[in-house]
């Protein structure tokens, strides 16, 4: 027997499942807040093991996505107070790199790019190689 195929509109809502809301266990509700429509929810209810399998999967890369953004925005705020640190009182970014080594600026220069990009998926587009 052939496997069945993966639908990714049911690992989606799968990945959007809000599992943490305990006010009102009657009906899934999406991360947003929104509540699943009927067609949501029976198409939820018609997911296969793989399915699951698969939305485990997505969640798991998504979370070490969201690590590593957050080591990248936590090292761009260390890089700038090493600099900041040897400013006056008021300074602002750029005068702080007015005075970075070439190294630095370069590192600056890469890591501002990543944590100021208006959500994940854009940088991704920008540099991931498909």
């Amino acid at each position: 027997m052939p496997d069945s195929p993966i639908r990714p509109e049911v690992v989606v809502l799968i990945t959007d499942l809000d599992l943490d809301r305990r006010d009102d266990r009657t009906r899934p509700y999406h991360r947003d807040g929104r509540p699943f429509t009927r067609a949501e929810h029976a198409l939820l209810a018609t997911s296969t093991k793989a399915e699951i399998a698969a939305a485990h999967t997505q969640m798991r890369l998504e979370a070490e996505w969201q690590r590593e953004l957050d080591e990248m925005k936590d090292a761009f705020v260390e890089l700038l107070m090493k600099y900041f640190a040897k400013l006056p009182k008021g300074s602002v970014v750029s005068d702080a790199v007015e005075i970075m080594t070439d190294e630095d600026y370069a590192e600056f220069e890469r890591l501002a790019e990543i944590v100021t990009a208006e959500d994940t998926l854009e940088y991704r587009a920008l540099h991931e190689e498909s």
